[in-house]
């Protein structure tokens, strides 16, 4: 069911996909006649803008000189009411120029807008072919997940074939017997002499029926057996790889134990071999020195430094390796106690386990047994527990997964529509061009 869910849903995912491409690839193709528009109009509207700039430019001359003559009038005190009506004038012309000057500065604006607009669908074009890429891939990786989870369910159905195949080979048996019962009545009555409701008759059709049945529970049996065998074969091969990595375990375990003390113990030889070498060679200086003393030869302040300091270091090093070897002593008496321990706390148990008497024995044993039988139903019960957090953990990732897919959809979904609103958005512009 798990293998058809996810199929059912790459299949849908990957028309979605599709049915999103498509609609992006119309949207380019709108945005595409979208900027030949636009750059028809680009030719058209940059003389316009060189237009509007020679205008712009008159039109702040003229402003420009109307506020220096302003500014002149205005320096003046108007006596008359004819200087005073044209400083209004003047006031007036400076008014509808700066109107002008910013009515010119719009249209130039929305003029390279529009100019703008070719750029604008060029960029927005290489955007929506990035996302076509980026869909395709996902549709290809979807194609390779759809390929995988068929495969996986050719497999599985497969094997429920098989499993159906080794059912149907079951219940052939019984359908084998009846038939042979069948042939056996039709003989019977076939042969002279034997009615269907004579003696001789009923006794052919009771005997058949009480093949067919023990036929039928010999099916049953050999099903169920098969099912017990499989289940027993699992539990033998899962205890066999239990049972030899414990013992994988153990032999690390051992070999580390024995590797370690045998390293140890021969790093401590090896030291002691050292400090021996080094004592022999300070000996041979010393026999040199006192071969200097005998002879009467006097020693000087630097040799007799020499001398004293060898004697300490001899001194030293013999401590050194009377250090050592009382640690080896140490570590064989304390592996030596260990293991006389161990064979006397063995020894004490079988003889205390031998001093019981058979109701003893037996009582122990039962209170034993029941510590094993309680551990056991301990570990059923954790085992179904554990079972039910399996189903729960389940659920939770289907629950997972299904929103997942929901989302996705959803998220396609908008995708389309805001898809299909820049197609409209696209169509209008190009109706405005």
């Amino acid at each position: 069911k798990d293998s058809e869910w996810r199929l059912a849903q790459a299949q849908q995912k990957i028309r979605e996909l599709a049915i999103n491409i498509r609609m992006k690839e119309e949207l380019i193709t709108e945005l595409i006649k979208t900027g030949k528009d636009a750059q028809a109009l680009n030719r058209q509207y940059c003389q316009k803008i060189s237009e509007l700039e020679q205008e712009a430019e008159q039109v702040r001359a003229e402003l420009s000189d109307s506020q220096k003559q302003l500014q002149e009038l205005e320096g003046k005190e108007p006596r008359d009411p004819g200087e005073k009506r044209k400083l209004q004038e003047y006031r007036t012309r400076v008014a509808a120029a700066q109107s002008k000057a910013r009515v010119l500065c719009k249209k130039k604006q929305a003029t390279e807008r529009l100019v703008s607009l070719s750029a604008q669908s060029e960029k927005r074009v290489q955007e929506l072919e990035r996302n076509i890429q980026l869909m395709r891939r996902q549709q290809g990786q979807l194609q390779r997940r759809l390929r995988e989870e068929s495969e996986q369910k050719r497999r599985l159905e497969t094997e429920v074939n098989k499993q159906q195949h080794q059912v149907k080979v079951g219940m052939g048996g019984s359908s084998c017997a009846a038939a042979v019962f069948v042939r056996m009545e039709m003989a019977e009555a076939g042969r002279p002499g034997c009615h269907p409701r004579s003696g001789r008759g009923l006794q052919i059709r009771v005997r058949g029926r009480a093949c067919l049945c023990c036929a039928s529970e010999l099916v049953g049996l050999m099903a169920l057996g098969y099912v017990l065998l499989q289940a027993l074969t699992d539990d033998l091969v899962r205890v066999s790889s239990r049972l030899e990595h414990l013992e994988k375990e153990l032999t690390e375990k051992n070999g580390q134990l024995r590797h370690g003390s045998a390293h140890d113990q021969q790093q401590i030889r090896q030291e002691i071999n050292n400090l021996r070498q080094e004592k022999d060679q300070l000996l041979k200086q010393r026999l040199e020195l006192d071969n200097k003393l005998r002879q009467g030869t006097l020693l000087s302040p630097e040799e007799e430094r020499i001398l004293f300091q060898l004697d300490e270091a001899i001194e030293a090093l013999d401590a050194a390796i009377e250090y050592k070897n009382e640690s080896i002593t140490c570590r064989q008496r304390v592996l030596r106690a260990s293991a006389s321990l161990l064979s006397q706390c063995e020894m004490n148990l079988m003889a205390k386990l031998s001093y019981l008497s058979s109701s003893e024995t037996r009582a122990l044993l039962c209170k034993y047994f029941d510590k094993v039988v309680t551990l056991r139903e301990d570990q059923h019960r954790q085992h179904i527990a554990f079972s039910e957090l399996e189903m729960q953990l389940e659920e939770q990732q289907q629950l997972v997964h299904w929103l997942e897919a929901a989302v996705e959809r959803q998220r396609l979904e908008m995708d389309r529509q805001l898809t299909l609103q820049q197609k409209e958005h696209e169509q209008n512009m190009q109706l405005l061009l």
